[in-house]
């Protein structure tokens, strides 16, 4: 669930952005392209007790949208797409609201593709590392928004992501880590379009 707070938090971001490249050695992941995945996400109080955890799989195809795919510890998958959103809570599926998807859609799956646009107008972002290892420190260019609870994003990896943080300033953080990377051609699965469709309906 800690996805869904996170991506309603991105659809509050303006439409507008500035051109940003992506870091060095990261595979850009087209319309012709699908990238799949596993995560583990870490939510992580100030308080120091164990984090809440949960893991399951993604899939990033631009030509269609974002599937993020809880497996534990209760099955629930969002499917983001250019112009609707929605979680499927086992077998009962929810609309999410619609304002601003389009820009939801181009910021969260835009940084796992390699399309760091979407972020750029509200975050200073400073760029480190080489293709071996690069990392994207983003840091709100206003702080005393609401809409941007954050003091600071770091996203690292290679390849791929393979890491965000989402540091707050009383020391609680949101962590994702992401495995299993795999850039293939198009088409989709047979499940992966149902996911799409569903949304659509």
């Amino acid at each position: 669930m800690r996805f869904f707070f996170l991506i309603l938090f991105l659809a509050l971001l303006p439409l507008t952005a500035k051109a940003v490249e992506a870091p060095p050695g990261q595979e850009m992941v087209d319309a012709h392209k699908v990238l799949r995945g596993h995560f583990i996400e870490e939510h992580q109080m100030g308080d120091g007790k164990m984090p809440l955890r949960t893991s399951g799989h993604f899939v990033i195809a631009p030509a269609q949208g974002l599937i993020w795919g809880i497996e534990k510890p209760f099955p629930t998958l969002t499917i983001v797409t250019p112009d609707a959103a929605a979680q499927d809570l086992g077998g009962m599926v929810i609309k999410l609201p619609a304002k601003n998807l389009r820009h939801l859609y181009d910021m969260v799956g835009g940084a796992l593709a390699g399309n760091w646009n979407g972020l750029a107008n509200d975050f200073d972002i400073t760029k480190n590392g080489d293709a071996k290892h690069w990392q994207m420190l983003l840091t709100p260019r206003h702080t005393d928004q609401p809409k941007l609870p954050y003091a600071t994003i770091t996203v690292s990896g290679s390849h791929f992501v393979e890491n965000i943080v989402l540091a707050k300033s009383d020391g609680s953080y949101d962590m994702f880590s992401f495995t299993d990377a795999v850039l293939s051609p198009m088409p989709l699965g047979v499940q992966e379009i149902a996911a799409f469709n569903e949304v659509g309906h």
